[in-house]
């Protein structure tokens, strides 16, 4: 496995018992009730910002109860912006229903899966 600051990379959008969510894509479906950041904000997106995505849950044994969230919503810190658009940050949190993954873990995304943008501020 690929490794970035001494930290995992989780490429591939994806990884066991999660993926993210196409924030981009729910949100032209709930247009009223579903904001994402514009574009703009998206391509001024920097190292140091803090981009909030969700991990939607896969595990079979997590989604069989229904008491269970559908995704866990994380932050990651921007590390690293790739010429091909896609995207890595560290996991600034510690996931609850999601084993694969651990604060610091470096996440592979794309502008569609972020929910929530800061630029280099620290999360409400």
């Amino acid at each position: 496995m690929q490794e970035f600051d001494g930290y995992p990379v989780r490429s591939g959008l994806s990884g066991p018992g999660w993926e993210l969510e196409d924030c981009e894509a729910v949100a032209t479906r709930h247009v009223a009730t579903f904001q994402i950041p514009s574009r703009v904000a998206l391509s001024s997106m920097r190292v140091g910002d803090l981009a909030r995505l969700h991990f939607v849950i896969t595990a079979t044994e997590v989604v069989a109860d229904a008491r269970n969230p559908r995704a866990e919503r994380m932050w990651v810190e921007v590390c690293r912006l790739h010429d091909d658009g896609t995207v890595w940050g560290h996991l600034t949190n510690a996931p609850m229903f999601i084993d694969s993954l651990d604060p610091g873990d470096v996440i592979e995304f794309e502008h569609r899966h972020v929910a929530q943008l800061q630029n280099g501020a620290s999360p409400d």
